[in-house]
């Protein structure tokens, strides 16, 4: 949260802070983008029959775009921003930060909030979203089939609107999105070149960054929103096209790992650091060790002169003990704080919306033995 465009929408009372009216925006933002579309193919014939290959209510990207991806990015918002700020503070609360580099993290944060609300990155952004050259995917164009927003003649009256406003509009706010996600990816970077207080013992196996975790994951629901719309475009090639899905699985393929990798990439910038914690803590803990077992055995092994004391009983074997573990745990420390439930989750998120694509393209003879598969 926070921003030029989000600070002017606070200013008039289309935004609150502690509620940031999700459901009026959302409703808003399909206004401006959906219905003008579904209203002008209404008034030229082309929202349902057969004059057109796709019309508007059999489009199923434009579902995918407008009233499950653009949503979701909004939602975005009311998720991951409550989730960073836990984050942030908790490198503070865990007394991470120590005392002497509180200054130094004040002004890391600081960077970060400037970038947030610079008008002019908002303002490039913008001009990107709505300059055709930028484009990915040409609106203007005339499709393989013809289309509600594409015939002979060139665009239609909602072809126009989709083409210059409504796509412009959600492609300004994946934009933004990315620019957020580069600012958050920027400052976990600046944060880990702080002298920070890393334990190598720590039972979380990350020097105690572990909980970076809990807002990274939440970055899912932007993956989700953008599978929501290749999901709507994948399956607009199937049904008025009639490209099998087989044709699809390297794409969808490649579009999940992207996403998977796009979604660890900021967590991988702490790993220079955490292998410098590790590294220091193997030799630091094997000298330790070795004076230990060094003198474990001159007392219980070696030592000519009888002793006063059992070994049996003797705190000096579970000491012995202790060591083995605290050793044990800084050679499990991992050099990134991702496990496999981030992986897992970040995929799920992606692929949710791919699932009815999956199973609608999928033979029924096919589907129905994946089904016993799984269930025998």
């Amino acid at each position: 949260m926070g921003g030029p465009i989000y600070d002017f929408l606070l200013g008039r009372g289309l935004l609150r802070f502690a509620l940031p009216n999700l459901a009026r925006r959302v409703l808003l933002i399909v206004a401006l983008t959906w219905l003008p579309l579904l209203v002008l193919s209404l008034k030229d014939g082309l929202a349902f029959g057969h004059r057109v290959t796709i019309p508007f209510l059999g489009d199923f990207s434009m579902y995918g775009r407008f009233l499950l991806g653009l949503p979701l990015l909004l939602l975005a918002e009311v998720v991951i921003d409550p989730s960073i700020r836990t984050v942030v503070g908790e490198f503070v609360d865990a007394r991470l930060v120590p005392d002497m580099e509180l200054p130094e993290f004040v002004a890391v944060l600081a960077k970060a909030r400037k970038m947030r609300d610079s008008w002019i990155s908002e303002l490039i952004l913008l001009v990107l979203a709505f300059f055709p050259v930028f484009l990915f995917q040409h609106e203007w164009a005339t499709g393989a089939v013809s289309s509600w927003h594409t015939i002979g003649r060139g665009l239609t009256p909602a072809g126009w609107w989709f083409a210059l406003f409504s796509t412009p509009l959600m492609r300004f706010i994946i934009y933004r999105w990315a620019f957020r996600y580069f600012i958050w990816s920027l400052l976990l970077w600046r944060i880990s070149r702080l002298h920070l207080s890393l334990m190598p013992t720590h039972p979380d196996h990350a020097a105690g960054l572990n909980f970076l975790e809990t807002a990274q994951k939440k970055f899912g629901i932007l993956f989700c929103a953008l599978g929501c719309t290749f999901a709507g475009t994948v399956a607009n090639r199937m049904v008025f096209e009639g490209a099998p899905l087989t044709s699809f699985k390297m794409l969808i393929g490649v579009f999940i790992v992207l996403s998977v990798l796009v979604g660890l990439v900021p967590l991988m910038l702490l790993g220079p650091t955490l292998s410098k914690v590790r590294k220091a803590g193997l030799l630091e803990y094997g000298r330790l060790a070795n004076s230990y077992t060094v003198s474990f055995d001159q007392k219980w092994v070696h030592n000519a002169k009888p002793l006063s004391e059992t070994l049996l009983g003797s705190s000096d074997v579970q000491s012995l003990a202790d060591m083995g573990n605290s050793f044990a745990f800084v050679d499990a420390m991992r050099i990134v704080p991702i496990t496999k439930r981030l992986i897992l989750q970040l995929a799920g998120l992606t692929v949710l919306p791919l699932i009815p694509v999956i199973i609608f393209g999928t033979p029924t003879p096919e589907l129905i033995h994946a089904v016993m598969k799984m269930v025998a």
